[in-house]
């Protein structure tokens, strides 16, 4: 279950002037670029290329942080006694039952 929640983990980064965007997936890489036809009036290649590796690592730290509280709320949490035993079985017995 964690791990899928861990695969599916997705963070954005966007210029303050919403003109770029790029998007991480789980693994750190890029998933998708999004520049706005405005921002090829406004930024040089240059400065394109450099606000797209500064959000490239804006939403890999993002990423990092989201995984890092995913998998403290997971540390958190207590296993029941049926989540440690193999057969399921909860530790309840035949009078717990009858007194509900």
């Amino acid at each position: 279950r964690v791990t899928g929640e861990l695969d599916r983990l997705t963070a954005q980064a966007t210029t303050p002037d919403r003109l770029i965007s790029v998007t991480v997936g789980s693994r750190g890489l890029i998933r998708d670029v999004d520049i706005r036809p405005a921002a090829l009036r406004h930024y040089r290649a240059e400065q394109l290329s450099v606000s797209i590796v500064e959000l490239a690592q804006r939403a890999d730290a993002e990423l990092c942080e989201q995984r890092e509280r995913l998998l403290r709320s997971v540390s958190e949490m207590r296993p029941g006694y049926a989540d440690v035993r193999r057969d399921g079985y909860d530790g309840r017995t035949r009078a717990d039952e009858v007194r509900r």
